[in-house]
């Protein structure tokens, strides 16, 4: 899957499933985010060998990537992990939902800060809403839920149609959110 994509200031990216060719740009990528966003964004440690590593598991997640097709550069990273985190997991029985190992998958989203407010992420989602719906999968979870305080990404998930399931608190208040495809 690679596609041709463009943002709100006609900025054009090439969209397409993250390679081992990649890691290294996107080490890069992951470790050039602000303070506030490596703050909110933590599903693998930034340096190469830990993004080989989570790559290279059974169970490994899916990377997409948007690379700016001026500057070659990656400017945001989306992760599926299939099936979801036991601790993720644990949260939704408490509110009376059992994930499915099959059917569910877990999901973590970055924009470059330059390139945030373009409409990148909801472009990027579509497509990969798409691509999770094809491969079967009903229902998609955030990654360790999300910062209550984070309002952007709030209001970027509610857009996508997540709905808020619980909250929980861990290094202050937080949010379970799921999307049903």
């Amino acid at each position: 899957m690679i596609m041709l994509i463009e943002t709100k200031k006609l900025r054009q990216l090439w969209l397409r499933r993250l390679v081992s060719a990649d890691y290294e740009g996107l080490s890069s990528y992951l470790n050039g985010l602000s303070a506030s966003s490596k703050k909110r964004f933590g599903p693998h440690l930034y340096e190469v060998a830990s993004i080989e590593a989570s790559y290279q598991q059974a169970n490994s997640p899916m990377g997409y990537v948007a690379i700016c097709t001026k500057t070659k550069d990656i400017v945001a990273y989306f992760i599926v992990l299939p099936g979801f985190l036991e601790k993720d997991a644990l949260r939704f029985k408490s509110y009376d939902i059992e994930l499915n190992p099959v059917t569910d998958c877990t999901f973590a989203p970055s924009v470059a800060d330059s390139w945030q407010g373009e409409g990148l992420g909801g472009t990027m989602f579509s497509v990969i809403r798409h691509n999770l719906l094809t491969n079967g999968f009903q229902r998609v979870v955030l990654w360790g839920g999300v910062q209550a305080d984070n309002l952007e990404a709030l209001a970027f998930y509610e857009a996508q149609g997540f709905v808020r399931m619980g909250e929980f608190s861990r290094n202050g208040s937080n949010w379970d959110m799921m999307l049903t495809l």
